[in-house]
């Protein structure tokens, strides 16, 4: 299945999370309880970006979802060295978290707004035609 869309390096990424964590596209679908391997094709082709819902069902099987959508890794935190370094580095990564979320919060809104906007002038010609 080729990669097309606006979120063509997410794809690249979550293909390689599935065959790394479950093989194919069908046993993915399986251990999130969708009906079948589509419900995955419009995020792993590129054309649409992963949201809350998948998200949490995703996560909920063990996928790391920051990594998919940013390129980054979790932190190893069993591997620091002493305990306020685990801590400190649990925090900074529950942050850039958030700070993700947000991000792809705003993005939606800005989607939104534009989608909004586009209707509103739509209206108005039709009301001065």
């Amino acid at each position: 299945m080729p990669i097309y869309g606006t979120y063509e390096n997410e794809a690249m990424r979550f293909r390689e999370e599935i065959k790394k964590k479950f093989k194919t596209q069908i046993a993915l679908c399986k251990a999130i309880g969708a009906k079948d391997g589509s419900y995955v094709t419009g995020y792993v082709t590129g054309k649409n970006r992963i949201g809350n819902i998948l998200r949490e069902k995703l996560e909920a099987v063990g996928i790391d979802v920051n990594y998919i959508l940013y390129g980054k890794k979790k932190p190893d935190v069993e591997g620091a060295t002493s305990g306020s370094s685990k801590e400190v580095s649990t925090m900074l990564f529950e942050c850039t978290e958030l700070i993700f979320q947000l991000q792809n919060t705003v993005i939606d809104m800005s989607r939104e707004l534009v989608e909004v906007n586009q209707l509103l002038d739509s209206i108005r010609k039709n009301l001065n035609q």
